[in-house]
């Protein structure tokens, strides 16, 4: 049996709500998403990685990278919308992953892990968390939780603390990490989705894919990436570089 073709595709857009033009952020010595290219790169399992964006700094600095590039329109409303409407232009693939630009840290292991659960064909989609438990973070609503079932489908994704722990109870909180795996079939069938208001309310696109009946695999990731939400968070990032460059 032929592997499955497997892509990574990572929609980029500039004008971000919380931290204007982050994408483009080199302090570093490069721009944001060129760190989260550079780990989808090295994963094992892509034939190929592309950057889909409608900005031409972007295009430009991700070809400068050696990237191959997708130029999007302005219309998809989330980043899966924008790689469907790149796998749309890419052509072939049989298995999809969307790594969100601003999750430099991403582990490459766990992008393939997301590839080995797709294409052992047990759900349409998988994602990756992380524990998670300092109290800030669980109360920061920049920081997205996510609550699975026992079979490890996700129940629910949100910006408030959850599940709520009662005095004297404990349960694990899980920080979700912003990477999206889809089969070719079911990205193509996103932007036809529609939703009741949740994904909306929160601000998180995955909850319009569980409203739909979408079951999503959450798998525990090996590094626990964080994504680059405010000022703070990419000051933080810059601080984890220069203690470990590399």
């Amino acid at each position: 049996m032929n592997r499955p073709t497997a892509i990574a595709i990572l929609p980029v857009r500039v004008d971000s709500q919380r931290l204007p033009g982050k994408a483009l952020l080199a302090e570093s010595g490069q721009p944001l998403f060129v760190h989260t290219l550079e780990a989808a790169r090295s994963a094992r399992s892509f034939d190929r990685v592309w950057v889909a964006t409608d900005d031409d700094r972007v295009a430009a600095a991700a070809e400068r990278a050696g990237a191959g590039v997708v130029r999007t329109t302005s219309r998809p409303r989330t980043g899966s919308e924008r790689c469907a409407e790149a796998l749309a232009e890419i052509g072939a693939a049989d298995i999809i992953v969307d790594v969100q630009g601003d999750w430099p840290e991403v582990d490459p292991a766990d992008l393939d892990a997301v590839v080995a659960e797709l294409a052992a064909g047990r759900r349409p989609m998988a994602t990756l968390a992380s524990p998670l438990h300092d109290p800030d973070a669980i109360a920061d609503p920049n920081v997205v939780k996510v609550v699975r079932a026992r079979d490890g489908s996700a129940l629910y994704f949100s910006r408030s603390p959850v599940p709520h722990v009662r005095p004297g109870r404990s349960h694990p909180v899980l920080r979700h990490i912003g990477v999206y795996g889809f089969t070719r079939t079911t990205l193509e069938s996103i932007t036809a989705l529609p939703s009741s208001g949740l994904a909306e309310a929160e601000g998180l696109e995955q909850l319009r894919f569980l409203e739909n009946g979408i079951a999503i695999a959450v798998l525990d990731a090996r590094r626990d990436a964080q994504g680059i939400e405010t000022r703070a968070d990419y000051d933080r990032f810059l601080q984890r570089r220069r203690r470990h460059p590399t």
